[in-house]
């Protein structure tokens, strides 16, 4: 594998959104456990991720459009989350996998688009031993928004916005539903 030539900023202050289930904290990395889960998880368990989205439109779907041939959101997945703000507290370096950082891995966009996220999984262990990067940029699978996989070590560049663990109405999970080409409905 190679490595872009440099990491690309993100401000102090920026705002990200995060929808979370409501057992957990606004800021979790996770998995809950050592096997990997989502995208950009670590294939060993040595270090955790925290997934933000510059818009909470691409957050919800990124957490409950997970099946875009699935035409309903349940209202049981919505209501057992939240959705929070994160604010970076100093300046985040994110390695771009939403770019020709793809290509410079011998990867395409579908490899890390995909279902199957052991390529993901390899990579962004690969990143987070092989560069100083807080965590991994990249694109939502569901409506292209900026995406942030930010790796545990970067924890000290966030904190907590006063909007925290507000949890989802039907209404929100009706708009942002709607947005997506999706129902809201009850099961």
């Amino acid at each position: 594998m190679s490595l872009p030539l440099r990491t690309r900023s993100l401000r102090a202050r920026t705002v990200l959104h995060r929808i979370h289930r409501l057992i957990h904290d606004p800021i979790f990395f996770g998995p809950n456990g050592a096997a990997p889960d989502l995208r950009y998880d670590d294939p060993d368990g040595t270090f955790k991720v925290l997934y933000l989205a510059r818009k909470l439109e691409t957050a919800f779907g990124e957490t409950l459009v997970r099946v875009p041939t699935v035409t309903d959101v349940l209202s049981t997945d919505v209501l057992v989350r939240a959705r929070s703000e994160i604010a970076t507290s100093s300046t985040l370096r994110l390695y771009p996998l939403d770019d020709a950082g793809i290509s410079a891995h011998g990867l395409r966009l579908s490899d890390v688009m995909g279902d199957n996220y052991v390529a993901t999984w390899k990579l962004s262990a690969y990143i987070h031993a092989n560069t100083a990067a807080d965590g991994i940029a990249y694109i939502s699978r569901f409506n292209g928004g900026p995406c942030i996989a930010l790796f545990d070590r970067a924890a000290p560049a966030i904190a907590k916005t006063s909007l925290l663990a507000v949890p989802l109405t039907p209404e929100v999970g009706t708009e942002l539903a709607r947005r997506f080409g999706k129902n809201y409905v009850e099961p």
